[in-house]
């Protein structure tokens, strides 16, 4: 089986480094492992890097949505961080931005003569 994430435990959060497409194939392997350590006592909030993901189907949306959902019904932060530009896009095209609290992105300013 590839493996799709890393976890990094810092203090007492759970940072889950996912990597390559998010589709449905990719969930239905790392799901269970997500619910167990959001149960973890130590796991006060959950962040999900998506730094390293090249594609995201309606599915991976979906997994996200839930996660977060989880998360805070277990009394857990959560949020997502770093997305590639695609995923940026795609959350941003979705209206899912605000929903996940991703911080505006500062487009380029043109350069000063």
């Amino acid at each position: 089986m590839e493996e799709h994430f890393r976890v990094r435990i810092e203090a007492d959060s759970i940072i889950v480094l996912l990597d390559g497409e998010i589709v449905m194939d990719m969930i239905q392997e790392c799901k269970m492992e997500m619910e167990n350590l959001l149960a973890r006592d130590e796991c006060r909030e959950m962040v999900v890097d998506l730094s390293g993901v090249t594609f995201m189907d309606s599915s991976g949306v979906g997994f996200l949505i839930g996660l977060r959902r989880r998360a805070e019904a277990a009394g857990r932060r959560f949020s997502l961080r770093n997305p590639s530009p695609p995923i940026r896009k795609l959350l941003d095209m979705l209206k899912l931005s605000d929903f996940f609290s991703l911080p505006p992105v500062l487009e380029d300013a043109a350069p000063v003569e």
